[in-house]
């Protein structure tokens, strides 16, 4: 009886208590409380390394395309207008369209640059204006041309985050009298005129797509012409509860930034160094093809990732220096005697290819 009873005590002493296991939960959940921010953080570097991957991928591919043609892609350009919207692609195609055999998509090229037969009607080579989202070339959807951290509304059409930059310019945007930056909308440049050294200038910079009213992913339309002399106006559309967004009242894009990837139009796929990354994006007297102020932007915190022209990628901050509040863009007319430095701080002269500006490598950030 006696060792029965020793059992039966020992047996009892085992097991954990009601508090001890509430004890338990409460630690583990703690644990899992402090680890879930770092595997966030852990997943937005990864995204992140993989949109920089991108970019350098990109820039290869235009370094192969100079390599074979002795010039780089038009920033916006074209075959022919054609006399409907199925006949012609109005001078409207993005330079992404002919990298595209440079970065492993030689098959969709081919699609692209040979004519097609619908069932309502056959589309020339070089395809439809790059708005008909019935031509399945310009409904796909590239790994190459998205960085992971932009999420976004489904569109018709496929998406891009990296645009072309065409310096620190906003007037003249789609016919410019001559390239300010290393690309050109309706005109071809080359690395040679990169007289400010391709490592001290930018090529592309990163742009986000629509998600609801965020600065990165959309841009104003049909704005004051005040904002081609006093850019920073732009900044006064923000949220001013929410800076990082534009202001409900405010009228935006029906599409927004980079919803069109084969489209050159300012709008989605161009960028120029005026406000610093993440700033808004204002579209002046239009809707999408017109002058303005188009800026680097992402889902990234603090800045968006920018190729520089020598085929570097670089996560450039929000604080960069980019001129005084009362600064002013050049005009064309300005520098058509000879280079003129920006003046638009380190920021304009990374955008500017052949200004004479005085780049300091230390402080690209």
């Amino acid at each position: 009886m006696t060792n029965s009873a020793g059992i039966k005590s020992a047996c009892r002493r085992v097991g954990f208590t009601v508090i001890e296991l509430l004890l338990v939960i409460v630690i583990i959940g703690v644990l899992l409380g402090l680890m879930l921010p770092a595997t966030r953080g852990a997943r937005e570097a990864a995204r992140r390394m993989s949109c920089s991957n991108n970019f350098k991928q990109i820039g290869l591919g235009l370094h192969n395309y100079h390599s074979a043609y002795k010039q780089l892609p038009m920033a916006m350009g074209g075959t022919d207008r054609g006399t409907t919207s199925r006949g012609g692609n109005a001078n409207r195609l993005s330079g992404l369209v002919a990298v595209l055999p440079f970065i492993e998509q030689q098959a969709l090229w081919e699609q692209i640059s040979n004519p097609a037969v619908a069932t309502t009607s056959d589309y020339p080579p070089m395809g439809p204006v790059p708005w008909h989202a019935e031509y399945t070339p310009w409904a796909a959807e590239i790994p190459t041309y998205r960085c992971p951290s932009a999420t976004s509304d489904s569109t018709k059409l496929g998406m891009t985050n990296y645009a072309f930059c065409i310096g620190d310019m906003v007037t003249q945007v789609h016919r410019p009298p001559a390239a300010r930056g290393v690309f050109a909308c309706l005109r071809s440049t080359n690395f040679s005129l990169v007289t400010d050294g391709l490592s001290n200038t930018i090529a592309m910079g990163e742009i986000g797509t629509p998600n609801d009213l965020s600065l990165f992913g959309q841009f104003a339309i049909k704005q004051s012409a005040d904002l081609l002399s006093e850019p920073r106006l732009c900044n006064e559309l923000r949220d001013p509860q929410r800076t990082t967004h534009f202001a409900s009242e405010i009228s935006l894009s029906s599409e927004g930034r980079g919803t069109r990837w084969a489209d050159g139009a300012a709008g989605f796929s161009l960028v120029n160094t005026v406000l610093p990354p993440n700033s808004p994006s204002c579209a002046v007297n239009g809707t999408e093809a017109v002058d303005g102020v188009y800026s680097v932007g992402s889902f990234h915190a603090g800045g968006g990732h920018v190729l520089m022209a020598d085929g570097a990628v670089v996560f450039t901050t929000e604080d960069i220096q980019s001129g005084e509040p009362q600064s002013t863009p050049l005009t064309y007319e300005q520098i058509a005697d000879g280079p003129v430095a920006s003046p638009l701080g380190l920021w304009g002269a990374l955008g500017s290819a052949a200004g004479d500006d005085r780049t300091d490598e230390t402080l690209l950030p």
